[in-house]
């Protein structure tokens, strides 16, 4: 976007060359990776092989198998073909909670390092190595070679090895031998063979401060990293919800690591809850490609809250982010990145019966699981329709995302029933606006002609529908507000309780109005809030401390600002005004949505791919098709602005 130069646009400029906003460029130029990497998997670890190739291995929800796959980034790790290497035993040992494999290539050979319970006794956890010696772990047969004995029985998991100098080291958790401890303990113990540790093992940690001992006395997971001169050995406490953390053992290289006193232990967790990212631990390391970065890969859920048992939520997703170190050569963990979402599709949606898609309001759906997507069918593709009637006849169609908003398909129409007296069958139904009320109901607010018209001489009207399951809307009552024609509602809870309306009023010159509601079903009309220049499909939310308005004004999409939902300030420059360069998204942007999740803004619009140049003129099928876009909204010293050809990483979160 091109701001002409203005108050404004110098306050833009100051905040782009701020020290702060430099900070946040020189962090971007980091590695940055698609997380999560891979949705669904605990406990990760990932090997960087001397063939170029990212092995990974986690656990899985269901705790019945060990899955590996491998890609040459880490970003690919997700779509990765995962290969089922072994599956668990109908009984006996290795027989039930299947947890945090391992994949070790050690002389020429690949291990797995797992954990494995009984079906008839759960909690009789044990470790156990599984051997390979094809060069490709997923290709030639995986053998059981039995337990690993550490010296006593009693409950044992998360094994991990690392090699330093000439010595190979096997450091895992379990529980101790005192009388009455129920915690789990970091061991370790030098090997002597992939599959045996010799002499006695050396206990290195157990929970002792509040952190680790948070619902459980909990040391686990360990991960070791060797560099400038020192062992790290990372861990980690308390229960698998979001008291989760991390904890960090360091010792000299030189050092005899089977020593204790060698180890300094961390007083505080060195990684932690933030950015809405949940319980990160039993993380991994490895490197960039390169080998210049080291990369952290853990796990972490995007909820706080969990239903139930933390072990039977499946939402562990694998994450990684670079790991930085500070000058004097310890590791700098800092926080969990916030997630950025995938790239969305460009363009995001076109509906596969009319072509028609516009007007987006977007809404999570609970009992899917999915994002929904209601918009206004334009009838593009079809034939004969004289002057406007296309734009008429149309139905309201839903699509759905199950990726956070990055890809969508169609999920068929809205079932709207009108009376015969407003068309009925035959009705017009634009622009709709979904909101849930606090009893769970659904409310649509939607714009009703009565009938199919080639002009624009007709009254329209607001009416208003509710639904339980947001696929079947009844109970059609119209809303009485300031004109016979009204058009394109929005709806907004107000901080201090009620909701409020915006909409366009056509009747006077398309100004906005507003009207406000205690119940969602009965208002009272406000009068004009916004009459500066005509404008339609108005989009009222709140951000960044402020209310925001966006309308349609037919030359892109015009900017309001607020204080109190009622005296507006325009925007300098609107959004989308000119052409962009992506796939359907060289034309000006029309009629938006806008969502905001876990702090981010995302601008839903639609627009017109063929009306551009002397194709514009015309008036078939090319020029009447629009297709869905989205964009992240960014705000600098109280200024909105796009940035359309950029990809656009979303992620909308569920809504609780």
């Amino acid at each position: 976007m091109t701001y002409r130069l203005s108050l404004i646009a110098a306050a833009v400029l100051a905040a782009l060359s701020s020290p702060a906003f430099a900070a946040q460029a020189t962090e971007a130029g980091e590695p940055a990776f698609a997380n999560p990497l891979v949705r669904q998997r605990a406990d990760p670890h990932v090997t960087l092989h001397s063939d170029g190739y990212y092995y990974f291995t986690a656990t899985v929800p269901e705790y019945d198998r060990i899955e590996l796959r491998r890609a040459r980034t880490l970003d690919e790790l997700g779509t990765a073909q995962a290969q089922t290497a072994w599956r668990k035993h109908a009984s006996g040992p290795m027989s039930y909670h299947i947890w945090a494999p391992e994949l070790h290539h050690i002389n020429g050979k690949w291990y797995i390092y797992f954990t494995a319970g009984r079906a008839d006794a759960h909690w009789e956890i044990r470790l156990y190595v599984l051997e390979n010696s094809a060069a490709n772990p997923l290709e030639g047969e995986w053998v059981e070679r039995g337990q690993l004995k550490t010296g006593w029985e009693s409950f044992a998991l998360d094994a991990t090895t690392f090699a330093l100098g000439s010595k190979r080291y096997l450091a895992w958790t379990q529980r101790g031998t005192g009388e009455g401890y129920k915690g789990t303990n970091i061991y370790l113990a030098e090997m002597d063979t992939p599959l045996s540790i010799k002499g006695p093992a050396t206990m290195l940690s157990r929970p002792e401060y509040a952190w680790e001992k948070v619902k459980y006395h909990v040391n686990e997971a360990p991960s070791a990293l060797v560099r400038n001169g020192r062992v790290f050995l990372t861990y980690s406490a308390s229960a698998t919800d979001a008291n989760y953390a991390m904890g960090l053992l360091t010792a000299p290289a030189g050092a005899n690591l089977l020593d204790a006193a060698s180890w300094r232990k961390s007083a505080e967790p060195v990684f932690k809850s933030a950015n809405g990212q949940y319980g990160p631990g039993h993380n991994s390391f490895t490197t960039t490609p390169d080998g210049k970065a080291d990369v952290l890969v853990y796990h972490a859920r995007d909820y706080r809250d969990i239903q139930g048992d933390p072990l039977r939520d499946p939402n562990r997703h694998t994450r990684a982010q670079v790991l930085n170190w500070r000058a004097d050569g310890t590791p700098d963990f800092g926080v969990p990145v916030a997630d950025k979402g995938k790239v969305a599709a460009k363009p995001l949606f076109r509906d596969p019966v009319e072509d028609g898609a516009a007007d987006p309001v977007v809404i999570w759906n609970p009992a899917r699981g999915k994002w929904w997507m209601y918009y206004t069918n334009r009838r593009a593709k079809s034939a004969g329709l004289p002057n406007i009637a296309w734009v008429h006849g149309t139905r309201i169609g839903i699509a759905e995302s199950d990726d956070a908003g990055a890809t969508w398909t169609y999920a068929g129409l809205a079932d709207i029933e009108l009376p015969k007296e407003w068309g009925g069958a035959d009705a017009t139904h634009w622009a709709p606006e979904i909101v849930r009320g606090d009893d769970g109901t659904y409310h649509m607010y939607l714009t009703v002609v009565p009938g199919v018209f080639t002009d624009w001489k007709h009254p329209r009207h607001m009416v208003h529908l509710t639904s339980s399951d947001m696929r079947s809307w009844r109970k059609a009552e119209m809303i009485k507000l300031a004109s016979e024609s009204i058009i394109d509602a929005c709806v907004a809870r107000l901080p201090g309780g009620g909701w409020r309306m915006w909409y366009n009023n056509e009747a006077d010159k398309k100004s906005i109005y507003y009207a406000d509601s205690a119940d969602l079903v009965h208002w009272t009309d406000r009068g004009r809030t916004v009459s500066d220049q005509a404008g339609e499909g108005p989009k009222v939310f709140q951000w960044k401390g402020s209310w925001w308005m966006i309308t349609d004004v037919w030359r892109g999409l015009a900017v309001y600002r607020s204080d109190d939902a009622v005296k507006w300030v325009r925007q300098a420059d609107n959004l989308l005004q000119g052409g962009g360069q992506g796939a359907d998204d060289q034309v000006q942007g029309g009629h938006a949505d806008v969502v905001v999740s876990d702090g981010r803004a995302y601008l839903f619009y639609f627009t017109h791919p063929g009306r551009r140049g002397t194709d514009a003129k015309l008036d078939g099928p090319e020029q009447r098709r629009s297709s869905i876009q989205v964009v992240e909204l960014q705000e600098y010293a109280g200024v909105l602005r796009v940035e359309r050809d950029q990809p656009t990483n979303i992620l909308l979160k569920p809504v609780k």
